[in-house]
């Protein structure tokens, strides 16, 4: 019970409601079904002897109340009142099949959505910490593994349980003896056999998860980086550790079907060979057909309906027990992460908030440590970037320059120290679940151009415009941020279908400096106070960046720009230059004033005096 009760807990109050009028339909589908069964009985007495009508007073008084005039009109009224009410039982059933199926796909949507939600809205550092292939699988694969494997068989197994215990109820009143008996033999076999797999169902279980999750990350590594593994022949290194992962998959998954169809086959037969024995031995205790065939009639039926919810019912259990690791998974990340706080998030329907600045940016003591070292990779930094200025950070790799800028933005909080607009913190706590930061608003300011370009398989135009329907996008604001990235000529003078042009998975289609410069196009489409240029121009040629530069420097004291770069060429003219050693700023100038001043600068920009 603890996988259901666990994902019970997840669902949302009104998913919980809606389970009110599917029980009620389960209930009133086990009463019809008690009663189709019961009228079985009279049924079959009145087929084996005719006279019983006038000895039965039930019978006699329908009979009799109802104006039939021959046994054989009653017979068939007996007739189609059985089959209207094997009927109604159907129809019925059809409706709590309908309910479930329809519960189970909106928890299904509900869960999928819900654990996107969650996992978008995180902090920028749970992506840092998280692979981006168990998420994805998360998402993917073990929420629709978590309801098709445990919510389904849950209302399955409430559906045939009720309707099991009706007839078991049912079938005590008429039979104590012999209900009890069947009871007490085949619940101690469902106990031991289920008790004989559940320990391996379990095993199996964390086995096809583990594996899938292999299968997943080998798939994205393999075709996330197709040209290298193309040029470097690592096609068979791939391919192997797919098969190994998927064979393992594949032989956990074909092991519990195995373990928990076996058992239900074997209960089936036995619930046959029951009711062999139960007319054998009728036979030979009553000594006549004629006396016992009425019962017999009504307990063969009530096998036949027993016989496939047994069945049924015992894989359910096997399928839920091989799948509670997954609902572990999805119950920890839905409930063991801060929830997604979406309430103040504007849509792109909406004009945004943005919390704008007239004066400067300020820097102030900010130390950060990544929780996964400890060591410190800023320490006490402070800074002043004016408005419409222009501030470039070089430095070694790993100084934490980008690690800077990913405060400045709001990325990640500043473990002491703070980033200030105009005097006024940007980033602050409060209590509730985590840390909640007014970032958004702040983030607004800023256009963000990386190192690495993502481009979605689309339009040139989608990819500027990233994630705005075509129908609100502003065709103007697309041409005029490609004509400051030096993208427009291209576009217009060698694509035939201009912006319309569709770039391919990654913009595999597109040189490396062509998709560059979409990422600059992107960041330049919302019209930016603030644009960062994070290595945006180190895969150019020196001739694009050179154009793109000169774009950039076009902006000049029109926007604040903040660069960081290897290359001093591209920070040479901005207004102040921060060298950065181990986390902290060592000097600060002009591109001339570090020339003259610090000799590491020198080295760096291959300069001897």
């Amino acid at each position: 019970m603890n996988p259901v009760i666990k994902l019970f807990s997840l669902l949302t109050k009104r998913e919980r409601l809606q389970l009110i009028p599917f029980c009620i339909g389960i209930l009133l589908t086990a009463g019809l079904e008690i009663v189709e069964i019961g009228s079985l009985g009279p049924f079959m007495a009145v087929i084996v002897d005719p006279d019983i009508i006038q000895r039965q007073p039930l019978l006699f008084r329908i009979y009799s109340a109802a104006g039939f005039q021959s046994t054989q009109s009653f017979l068939v009224f007996l007739g189609c009142t059985v089959f209207a009410l094997v009927f109604s039982v159907t129809v019925l059933k059809m409706a709590v099949t309908y309910i479930s199926c329809r519960f189970v796909a909106n928890c299904n949507h509900s869960l999928g959505v819900r654990l996107f939600q969650q996992y978008l809205y995180q902090p920028y550092q749970f992506f840092l910490y998280n692979n981006t292939g168990e998420l994805s699988k998360n998402l993917l694969a073990e929420v629709g593994a978590v309801i098709s494997g445990v919510l389904r068989p849950s209302a399955d197994i409430l559906v045939r349980g009720i309707l099991t215990a009706g007839i078991l109820v049912f079938l005590t009143i008429i039979q104590p003896i012999i209900a009890v008996l069947a009871l007490a033999i085949f619940g101690i076999l469902y106990v031991v056999l289920y008790g004989s797999i559940r320990s391996r169902l379990n095993r199996y279980g964390r086995k096809v998860r583990e594996a899938n999750f292999s299968r997943y990350k080998i798939v994205a590594e393999a075709f996330g980086g197709i040209k290298d593994v193309k040029i470097l022949g690592k096609e068979y290194f791939f391919s192997h550790f797919f098969n190994s992962g998927e064979k393992e998959y594949v032989g956990a998954q074909m092991a519990s079907q195995i373990l928990s169809s076996l058992p239900s086959q074997i209960m089936q037969s036995l619930a046959i060979g029951f009711a062999l024995v139960l007319l054998i031995m009728s036979l030979i205790t009553q000594g006549s057909l004629t006396q016992i065939l009425p019962l017999v009639a009504v307990y063969a039926f009530a096998i036949m309906r027993l016989s496939p919810n047994i069945q049924i019912g015992f894989q359910d259990l096997a399928n839920i027990r091989y799948n509670t690791h997954t609902v572990d998974a999805l119950y920890e990340h839905l409930t063991g992460l801060p929830p997604p706080d979406i309430s103040d998030v504007q849509t792109m329907y909406n004009a945004p908030d943005v919390l704008l600045f007239t004066q400067c940016i300020e820097i102030s003591d900010v130390g950060f440590s990544y929780p996964s070292s400890g060591k410190p990779v800023l320490r006490e930094i402070n800074l002043r970037i004016n408005k419409n200025s222009t501030v470039g950070f070089v430095g070694s790799t790993g100084c934490g320059k980008t690690t800077l800028v990913d405060i400045i933005i709001g990325l990640m909080e500043p473990d002491t120290g703070a980033i200030l607009a105009d005097g006024n913190p940007v980033v602050f706590s409060s209590v509730g679940n985590g840390v909640r930061r007014n970032v958004a608003p702040w983030q607004r300011n800023f256009g963000y151009v990386p190192q690495q370009i993502y481009l979605t398989d689309d339009t040139i135009a989608a990819n500027i415009a990233f994630g705005i329907p075509q129908d609100i996008r502003d065709k103007n604001a697309i041409e005029q941020a490609a004509r400051t990235a030096n993208l427009h000529t291209f576009v217009a003078a060698e694509l035939p279908d201009g912006y319309d042009t569709m770039i391919g998975e990654k913009g595999i289609r597109l040189s490396g400096g062509q998709r560059q410069r979409i990422g600059i196009a992107r960041a330049l489409y919302h019209d930016p106070s603030i644009l960062i240029m994070d290595e945006a121009t180190s895969a150019l040629d020196s001739v694009t960046e050179e154009a793109v530069m000169d774009a950039i420097h076009n902006l000049t004291h029109s926007k604040t720009i903040i660069i960081i770069a290897h290359r001093l060429s591209t920070v040479r003219e901005c207004d102040t230059i921060c060298l950065m050693e181990k986390g902290q700023i060592m000097a600060r100038g002009t591109y001339d004033e570090l020339i003259d001043g610090n000799a590491h600068f020198r080295a760096m920009a291959k300069v001897k005096r």
